[in-house]
């Protein structure tokens, strides 16, 4: 039952991400509620469910974005995500907070590092000042607005 609500919430959150990625995007910089969701489903839930709701996730937006020039690459990378955020299920008590906070940044700081040198290689070779703005604009971006969904939904009180 769990994995079916966390489905229908999959769809919301992507049509919210289809719908308002034009209206938050900076340049070609944009966030990405997505991967917030599968941090908060993850932290929630554990490893398994997180890594189902990444795995789906990916599979989606891969499906809905008509290239195949990197199939398989979003849902590879919100899988890992959604895995190694559900290392932080009932942790906030056994861990110090900042720690905590800290390990859900470098998570995601981590998952866009990995997707930014996959899908932003040529940048890395022609310019590697223009990866490292492209890499930290679209962390720094999702991370923002993490924040934002911390002060109204914090993630430690879900663990």
């Amino acid at each position: 039952m769990i994995l079916i609500n966390n489905i229908i919430f999959v769809f919301i959150v992507f049509i919210i991400q289809a719908w308002t990625a034009d209206f938050f995007s900076i340049g070609t910089i944009s966030p990405d509620f997505c991967i917030i969701y599968v941090l908060y489903v993850s932290v929630k839930e554990g490893r398994l469910v997180g890594t189902l709701i990444g795995f789906i996730f990916g599979i989606v937006l891969d499906l809905s974005s008509g290239t195949t020039q990197f199939f398989g690459l979003t849902p590879l990378i919100y899988s890992a995500t959604g895995y190694a955020s559900g290392f932080l299920d009932g942790k906030y008590e056994k861990l110090n907070k900042h720690h905590f906070t800290l390990l859900w940044v470098l998570i995601i700081l981590f998952q866009f590092f990995v997707f930014s040198l996959i899908y932003y290689q040529n940048y890395l070779i022609q310019d590697p000042f223009g990866f490292v703005i492209k890499w930290l604009g679209t962390s720094l971006y999702t991370l923002s607005f993490l924040g934002i969904f911390q002060i109204i939904i914090p993630i430690h009180k879900l663990s």
